[in-house]
């Protein structure tokens, strides 16, 4: 506190001593004073407040700090692992197909080897983000779920409509289009289908996305052909035997176009407006309150009352805003009041937390609270924005009545030259709007273009990785339906995950005996598949001999015949014949060239 002394620079050195110790001594006497007349805190409930604030202030009004990610961080394996460990389990038990051997670990991140592409597929069109990476299963289930709500979704409608003996046709074409070999057999009761038939299914499912992303790939390409004819129609050559521009060339062209169009806008905004304020003065001159000679103070006049008339307006429309605002500002503090003490509640105890929290939002009362908040909320909103578009009006009578101040009239004008100014004026700023628009369209065009070229590669991209994911799905299918994949049983949700791991730990096994046995000739060449499953990183020589024994009868079977179908099949057709809808269909397709 700052203290003002007369004569303090006539006293002496101890003089001036002794006043700065009175007046630290009257100041303790001060606060003495004070804190015995105050009331006792509470030292626990001083702290208790004080963490609330924080508590508050970090989870309403700023992000809080996190440390830097970091993957070797003992909490960050564990949290990976146990998401990873869960999902693969989940997806085993729902007859999914787990795209590497979970025994791998994470070591197979740092050399992903034959798993490559796969995992460039699970992580980039999914959306990985740097703490997710390895959560490549935790994805797969994710999109194995959605392929059984479309399952489910599928039989609802085609059943209930009498048609699935449709969707069972659409499914025989899709894989013919492909080139895709395999008996389909798909059931009403998806329960009740084999494996293989649940897995080709799925393979339909990704042959429709990929139908999809190929589309894209198209359009885009057409796209591309039409705004580059528009472009050269209006007279520019940019772009000329460019296909296609990557991230880095896309972004920096884009923020320069944008830069370009950010100007020529402005430049036909002011047009717009100066067009706007000629039309205004055109429109007072034909007035009828003016004559046949307009005096310089008529003409003004007319303007400012517009200005009066604006101001009117705009100070009813800031009362009815502010007003807006206060009724609204009892329900804003309350929501915020419950975001603060729902926080609390979740910290305290999280499950419970969360159960009371839902319990109150289904209350009546907090859910007519929570419509009177949003009710009030879009009235403020509108009351704002009609202020806001008031004092823009007043901008712009305050210029209509600036211009009239500065015409160069003299005292009185004929009415005549009067409206003859104001039509060129008008003539005038349509010229310069047109002219502003020009280059505007032309910047539009460019950044069309650019928008195209640089959707191209990341679409050709996306169809690209699909394609590896379809792939690898193909390879499944065969090891399914020659016999080399887990004991299926009909209907088989119920296998065991041991029996799961069992056969992952034998597939080399069977692919090195396989592939070392000549093919048999059986009235017509067969052809041996050849690609090696992407399931088998395991040595051969680790293996057991019987694991190998068990699967040797198995392997003189067709691809196209496994034991349990044709099982199925045999007992469908000894059973009495029954309704369209309810048998199973069945259809063997060629095998010409996957992908070709």
């Amino acid at each position: 506190m700052d203290v003002k002394i007369k004569g303090w620079f006539k006293l002496t050195s101890g003089q001036r001593d002794q006043c700065i110790a009175k007046l630290r001594t009257r100041d303790l006497v001060r606060q003495r004073d004070e804190v015995s007349q105050s009331k006792a805190v509470d030292a626990s409930e001083l702290e208790d407040r004080l963490i609330r604030i924080e508590r508050s202030r970090s989870r309403s009004w700023r992000t809080p700090s996190l440390p830097p990610y970091n993957p070797n961080d003992p909490e960050e394996v564990g949290k990976d692992s146990r998401v990873e460990r869960e999902a693969h389990e989940e997806l085993l038990g729902d007859n999914g197909r787990p795209c590497y051997p979970i025994e791998l670990g994470f070591e197979v991140f740092n050399n992903p080897g034959q798993y490559k592409d796969l995992f460039e597929y699970w992580n980039g069109e999914c959306g990985a983000g740097e703490d997710t990476k390895r959560w490549v299963f935790f994805r797969q289930l994710k999109r194995w779920k959605s392929f059984r709500q479309f399952q489910q979704r599928n039989r609802r409608y085609f059943v209930f409509h009498n048609r699935f003996p449709k969707f069972q046709q659409q499914v025989l074409e899709r894989r013919r289009r492909h080139g895709l070999n395999g008996d389909v057999q798909l059931l009403e009761e998806q329960d009740k289908q084999s494996k293989l038939d649940d897995w080709m299914e799925y393979q339909d499912y990704e042959l429709r996305t990929y139908k999809r992303l190929q589309k894209d790939f198209k359009e885009a390409q057409e796209r591309l052909a039409s705004r580059r004819k528009a472009l050269a129609e209006a007279g520019i050559s940019a772009f000329e035997g460019v296909q296609e521009l990557e991230f880095a060339s896309e972004y920096s062209l884009t923020i320069e176009c944008n830069k370009e169009r950010a100007r020529v806008e402005k430049k036909e905004e002011l047009a717009e407006r100066k067009l706007r304020l000629a039309e205004k003065r055109l429109k007072a001159a034909g007035s009828d309150d003016l004559g046949e000679s307009v005096e310089r103070a008529t003409w003004m006049r007319l303007f400012l009352k517009e200005v009066e008339s604006a101001q009117i307006r705009m100070d009813e429309l800031q009362r009815l805003a502010g007003d807006a605002k206060c009724e609204l500002e009892p329900y804003n503090r309350w929501f915020h009041g419950k975001q603060i003490e729902w926080g609390d509640k979740e910290l305290e105890d999280p499950e419970e937390g969360a159960r009371m929290i839902r319990l109150e939002c289904e209350s009546t009362e907090h859910q007519n609270r929570m419509k009177k908040l949003a009710e009030l909320g879009k009235k403020n909103h509108e009351a704002g924005m009609a202020h806001f578009m008031a004092e823009e009006e007043v901008e712009f009578a305050e210029e209509g009545y600036d211009a009239a101040r500065l015409d160069n009239l003299g005292e009185t004008v004929e009415r005549a030259a009067l409206l003859k100014m104001a039509q060129g004026e008008v003539r005038s700023a349509q010229t310069q709007v047109e002219e502003a628009k020009e280059p505007l369209e032309k910047i539009k065009l460019k950044g069309a273009v650019i928008s195209v070229l640089g959707s191209i590669p990341l679409t050709r991209g996306k169809v690209k990785r699909h394609q590896v994911l379809l792939e690898w799905i193909e390879q499944q299918r065969q090891e399914i339906a020659g016999g080399r994949a887990d004991i299926e049983t009909e209907g088989g949700r119920g296998q065991s995950n041991e029996a799961s791991s069992r056969v992952l730990r034998n597939l080399p096994t069977v692919e090195a005996s396989r592939l070392n046995k000549p093919p048999k000739v059986n009235g017509r060449k067969r052809k041996q598949s050849m690609a090696r499953s992407i399931l088998s990183p395991v040595d051969p020589a680790k293996v057991s001999e019987a694991s190998s024994k068990r699967r040797s009868s198995r392997q003189k079977l067709s691809v196209l015949c496994d034991p349990p179908q044709a099982a199925e099949k045999m007992t469908i057709d000894s059973t009495a014949p029954k309704s369209r809808s309810k048998q199973a269909f069945m259809v063997k397709v060629g095998c010409p060239p996957l992908y070709a």
